[in-house]
């Protein structure tokens, strides 16, 4: 993605690395004028400067600059934690390979998922790793079936670049009554070599193939980030705003054999049930930074300026509103109607104000500063509201304070982090607390290098409001659940070469008073340890032109009643890759999503959540792909055959019992970057 004009030679740019939590080193020389940043060669004496030959040999060499621009050279782009405001650098998003998966979001960051099957609706993932469990603070468990969309302060790009960046990018599929539309924009830009301004949106709309379940989502958020010597702050306003029609799924799973139109077949709501999910949020950090100016070893006249303390202060505000309608009921759905026989309207919300002051002594400032050390309080006011009764409503707001410390070191060929907190005034007064660490190294060998990783916690977190506490018209339930208990370990191994990479990881989890929705759809804790063992492997060849990538976790639940999981998630792509004169960047090829057969979450539509069930079994399909991607200079284009497999495989394409995904269709997308 995209980057920011700062004004400054490509000299400085070498000279001021993007900014972790390891110690700077920023120069203190002055920022050039405008005329440098366009400066493309070596100046040369006054004559040569003045001469016609010289006008024209910059001109001639203008393509190249150009070209250096857009391939990303002076391009920097990092996310940043939110508690702490800490950079973790990454990738503009530029690459041309399997940009084709950009049209799913469910699948950008999950292997596989349980997920109602078209563009907008919940989602969760089927890899029990990757689902998010209670936080310390603030847990709001109606916002978890819509992360796949959900753009967070840690999901905002931030850049620094020379010139401004913008990208367009859109997709569609489908035809008009089935189709699904995407579009993402993004602009951003450099006032100076310190400030920045950036703005993105992401709109996305699905009309869905089968009745009463389309969708539409819309967020985007405004950042700034200001990158002084002593002084540094960022900024972010986002928004998230998703609705999506309710159709309760398909009423027989078999009429998907003689099916015409998709559009067609029978749904257990027609009564035009809807949910809709809103988030408004401010975050906003700052940073002084307390250190020494050191003269440079090479010119004495230049210092640089290290960094040997930060003191933080971070602010968030986030206001959450979950709502779910009908029209009018349909008989035999639900069980009960608690305040209205003829419509629904149900709602909550949740408001929270973060306050986070921290102090960090950095790494790197002296030899002997091998790790950073940092310490911080964090206190906060939560409100939550809910219904009692029709048009009637309770608020109920408390105070938590947290304390905690971490030791970490983000730089060089090992890198390790262990963050640990205290919730000391919780929900009801209770206690939590968390202690979580990882680990990562590489170690050269002859021809290749070995990496090492591990990660682990160990929590017991409060439960949430709404786990406890909730009425609406179907649903009600007062609760008074234990602190949950959560343990992991996980370590993975990896040797990336040319022609091979390949990683092999195993984990164990343990699980106590562990909270989950039961087969009545209704919040439940079992008393019973619950233990997962996973593997995973990655294997990925190239042959020239060739490629094969493949991916594969294995995990066993011992509580399938209460916890159910596939034994194996996967996923296959296998393509070509080639250039076409020299410019034209081609991937042709085909992938696969599969897992194996399991009783698998039923989802339901009132509350949001999946839940428990032991009648249907899903799974046991391959959900395969054929697309072509290309990519020439600063435009992406490809063009996808979505489940092309249900045209030949029985038609059990469900990865949630009666939710169907999207039948075949045909999807095209294209992305096109401008830096001026």
């Amino acid at each position: 993605m995209a980057a920011n004009a700062t004004h400054r030679s490509r000299a400085q740019v070498k000279e001021q690395p993007l900014q972790t939590d390891s110690v700077q080193v920023r120069t203190t020389t002055a920022a050039t004028d405008s005329a440098q940043v366009h400066t493309i060669k070596a100046a040369t004496d006054s004559a040569q400067v003045a001469s016609t030959e010289a006008v024209k040999d910059k001109e001639k060499k203008t393509p190249e600059k150009k070209r250096k621009l857009t391939s990303g050279e002076a391009v920097q782009t990092w996310h940043v934690q939110e508690a702490s405001a800490i950079e973790r650098p990454t990738q503009p998003d530029t690459l041309h390979l399997n940009y084709q998966i950009a049209t799913t979001p469910v699948y950008i960051n999950h292997l596989g998922a349980e997920w109602l099957g078209n563009l907008g609706l919940p989602a969760q993932s089927t890899v029990f790793s990757e689902r998010p469990s209670l936080e310390l603070v603030g847990d709001n468990m109606f916002l978890n079936p819509y992360r796949p969309y959900y753009l967070g302060v840690e999901d905002v790009y931030f850049y620094n670049t020379r010139v401004p960046y913008t990208n367009i990018s859109f997709y569609t599929g489908g035809y008009t009554q089935h189709g699904e539309d995407r579009l993402k924009g993004l602009f951003t830009i450099n006032a100076n070599q310190r400030l920045n301004f950036g703005l993105c949106f992401d709109y996305l709309y699905g009309r869905g193939s089968f009745y009463n379940q389309s969708s539409d989502g819309l967020n985007g958020a405004f950042n700034l980030s200001y990158r002084g010597e002593r002084y540094s702050a960022y900024f972010i306003a986002g928004i998230n705003n998703f609705r999506n029609f309710e159709n309760g799924g398909i009423k027989n799973d078999a009429d998907l054999e003689t099916m015409t139109d998709s559009y067609n077949v029978t749904t257990n709501l027609t009564n035009g049930a809807m949910s809709t999910f809103r988030s408004l949020y401010f975050w906003t950090d700052h940073q002084v930074h307390l250190g020494y100016k050191k003269q440079d070893s090479d010119d004495s006249e230049k210092f640089t300026f290290v960094p040997v303390t930060t003191i933080s202060y971070t602010l968030k505000y986030e206001g959450r509103r979950k709502r779910y309608f009908e029209k009018s009921l349909t008989a035999g759905f639900y069980e009960h109607n608690y305040y209205s026989d003829t419509r629904t309207r149900d709602t909550i919300s949740q408001n929270i104000v973060k306050n986070i002051l921290s102090v960090t002594f950095r790494e790197g400032f002296k030899p002997w500063a091998v790790f950073s050390l940092r310490a911080f309080a964090e206190a906060d006011i939560e409100e939550n509201m809910r219904l009692i009764a029709d048009s009637m409503y309770t608020w109920r707001t408390e105070g938590k304070v947290n304390v905690g410390g971490e030791i970490f070191k983000r730089t060089g060929n090992t890198t390790f982090g262990v963050l640990g907190e205290a919730l000391l005034l919780g929900y009801d007064k209770r206690f939590a607390f968390s202690v979580k660490g990882d680990f990562h190294t590489v170690v050269p060998l002859k021809t290749c290098s070995l990496t090492i990783d591990a990660e682990g916690h160990i929590k017991s977190l409060n439960p949430s409001y709404f786990h406890e506490h909730y009425y609406s018209n179907h649903f009600r339930w007062e609760n008074t659940f234990n602190n949950t208990w959560d343990a992991r370990g996980y370590g993975k191994i990896g040797i990336p070469n040319k022609w091979c990479d390949f990683e092999v990881g195993a984990g164990w989890q343990g699980l106590k008073e562990y909270i989950y929705f039961d087969t009545l759809a209704l919040p439940a804790q079992s008393h019973d340890f619950i233990q997962i063992v996973s593997g995973e492997a990655k294997l990925n060849l190239k042959l020239w032109w060739l490629r094969w990538e493949n991916k594969a976790v294995i995990q066993y639940s011992s509580k399938q009643d209460v916890l159910p999981l596939p034994l194996v998630t996967a996923f296959s792509n296998l393509y070509a890759t080639f250039r076409i004169f020299k410019v034209l960047n081609v991937q042709i090829g085909v992938d696969c999503r599969y897992n194996t057969a399991y009783y698998a979450n039923a989802y339901m539509p009132a509350t949001g959540q999946f839940y428990v069930q032991n009648k249907v079994m899903c799974g046991n399909y391959p959900e395969m792909n054929a697309y072509l991607n290309m990519h020439l200079k600063q435009f992406r284009f490809f063009v996808m055959w979505y489940n092309f497999s249900s045209l030949f495989m029985q038609p059990t394409y469900f990865t949630v019992p009666h939710y169907p995904l999207n039948p075949s269709m045909v999807k095209i997308g294209l992305s096109w970057n401008f830096y001026d």
